[in-house]
């Protein structure tokens, strides 16, 4: 997808749309770009979405861990694992896990 498909599907509120551009994303755009928009997806009325952003968070925080800011990572995995959505927190626990793994990996390397 181009980054202008990307940002159109960001912008529909679709949960699929949403979720198939997040993992289009995570494989062509830069990772700050990424994890900015999984930032704004934290809070989204859509609970598919959250749930989305924090599996998107987990893999961009593992596979590009020295190119981000996992403090910011952490702190919305950290949200998203209070969430009132059941598959949110689950999907949040998981991202925490990556997420402190990355924050182990920098720290070695």
């Amino acid at each position: 997808m181009s980054r202008q498909e990307l940002e159109q599907a960001f912008g529909s509120g679709s949960g699929e749309r949403v979720r198939d551009a997040l993992i289009s994303a995570f494989h062509t755009e830069d990772p700050s770009w990424v994890v900015q928009w999984c930032l704004r997806f934290v809070g989204h009325p859509e609970w598919p979405i959250r749930r989305e952003a924090a599996i998107v968070l987990g893999n961009v925080a593992v596979v590009h861990h020295k190119q981000i800011d996992l403090s910011k990572c952490l702190g919305a995995v950290e949200r998203l694992v209070a969430d009132q959505n059941e598959e949110v927190r689950s999907a949040a626990k998981e991202a925490m896990d990556d997420v402190l793994h990355a924050i182990r990996l920098k720290g070695v390397s």
